[in-house]
């Protein structure tokens, strides 16, 4: 993307209305508080207008509050007026506290956030309507040259944004007005259109639109490109650019980096204070195990992890050394029927101590050093085995689409409750369409509960 162009879509239209009704906002409710107290802070509290409009600002455009293409409902407008006045006042207060500002009134304050609060939604409501009702001169005159049923979304998903231009002629690509390049120019000399927006779909042949662009180019009449992309059941889409190259990324997956950067911070923390704080729980198992049964401490086994690669997983050993090799001859008892997973009730494999570190999630512990490892996270989908990754339909890889994790939706949904794998699939997937910090917390809080009440082991 051109660097000229990255503030195409700024209102500083609306960045003036709402910083002209902050300004309103703080000669009122000094007004009020002089009439309240009996005296007036204007000069004195002039720097806290200044700080609170600098905040208030940053945080709408944060939430892309200034930018002409973001759907205005009335709730939105509100929301996030709301929470960049709670954003402001918040890290006001934090500034009179650090600075010892003892002398900054409280009740002005609060009557300054307040007021102002309420005249920036009434402010953008009434540029909401203004935009609605067509008030004012300002709108861009445009050719549309596509087809009925684009025009028709298009236009409604104009009408929720602050884009302010007017649709004046319609145009299908059947039509002889567009099939040369002279009648094209014709067509344009005869308009007066600021802007052609073409419809460029990805089912249709648009080879002639490249003429019809380098007419545009050569009239110095601004042209947009519209796409209309595939529509895909599950992937979120989005565009960028690399160089001169605009991208349109498909994706089933979070691409949120800065939120996925610190699940791996709480992932790494976490696994290393657990480890540390879980020390003589590891050294008890450890010696129980050595005790019950002969064999190695910690079971190993091949897991696939992210997009099909495949990983050592760590576990307190729960069953016998040769229980591997006796699980061809348990099948039969296998309660997935369709052989996706492998679980049975009261499995002969498992030691004394194996159920007990079963039953209480102990056997798990060890995967914190994977977590380490960055080969899984805290919480996640389930790791499957390499057998069971083999079986797999293609609808099914999506759930091996991000890093697997000790814990997850299955997990706190009592996993040996679930005989079906399509509902282990379904629950994935749901964690993976649905996925954010909060419910990667809520998950870890429902993880103790479950854990603590022996809900749902095997």
């Amino acid at each position: 993307m051109n660097k000229q162009n990255v503030t195409a879509n700024f209102d500083i239209l609306q960045l003036f209305v709402d910083n002209v009704v902050i300004v309103v906002g703080y000669c009122i409710s000094n007004q009020i508080y002089k009439w309240l107290m009996g005296k007036y802070l204007f000069e004195t509290h002039i720097w806290v207008f200044v700080s609170y409009a600098l905040i208030f600002t940053l945080s709408m455009l944060f939430m892309r509050m200034y930018n002409i293409t973001t759907f205005y409902y009335i709730d939105r407008i509100i929301k996030r007026t709301i929470a960049a006045t709670v954003v402001a006042g918040l890290n006001l207060s934090l500034i009179v506290f650090m600075v010892k500002a003892d002398q900054a009134s409280r009740l002005l304050f609060v009557l300054f956030c307040s007021i102002s609060c309420m005249l920036v939604i009434s402010g953008r409501i009434v540029m909401r309507i203004r935009k609605k009702n067509n008030w004012g001169n300002g709108y861009s005159h445009i050719l549309f040259i596509g087809d009925d049923q684009t025009l028709k979304r298009y236009t409604q998903f104009i009408d929720m944004t602050s884009i302010r231009l007017k649709i004046d002629r319609f145009v299908n690509y059947n039509d002889a007005c567009i099939r040369t390049t002279e009648a094209f120019s014709q067509l344009l000399m005869s308009l007066t259109v600021d802007e052609v927006h073409f419809v460029l779909s990805f089912n249709k042949q648009n080879d002639e639109i490249q003429s019809l662009l380098e007419m545009c180019d050569s009239m110095g009449v601004t042209a947009r490109i519209i796409l209309d992309t595939f529509d895909l059941p599950v992937s979120k889409r989005f565009v960028s650019s690399i160089g001169t190259y605009p991208v349109l990324t498909y994706h089933s997956v979070s691409q949120k980096k800065f939120q996925l950067f610190i699940k791996s911070v709480i992932d790494v923390v976490g696994a290393a204070v657990g480890l540390v704080l879980l020390t003589p729980v590891f050294l008890f198992t450890a010696i129980a195990i050595k005790l019950d049964s002969p064999g190695p401490v910690f079971f190993k086994q091949k897991r696939v992890g992210t997009c099909g690669k495949v990983f050592q997983i760590y576990k307190f050993r729960s069953m016998y050394t040769d229980a591997e090799a006796h699980k061809q001859d348990l099948e039969a008892l296998n309660k997935i029927k369709d052989g996706m997973m492998f679980k049975i009730d009261n499995d002969p494999r498992i030691t004394r101590v194996g159920a007990f570190i079963r039953k209480t999630s102990i056997d798990e512990l060890p995967q914190l050093i994977n977590v380490i490892k960055r080969d899984m996270s805290l919480v996640g989908t389930r790791p499957p085995t390499m057998d069971e990754v083999n079986k797999y339909a293609p609808e099914h890889w999506r759930r091996i689409s991000i890093q697997p994790g000790i814990t997850g939706m299955w997990q706190i949904s009592g996993r040996s409750q679930i005989f079906n794998f399509d509902d282990v699939v379904r629950l994935d997937k749901k964690y993976i369409d649905e996925w954010t910090l909060l419910l990667d917390i809520k998950i870890l809080l429902k993880t103790v509960k479950v854990v603590l009440s022996s809900r749902g082991a095997y």
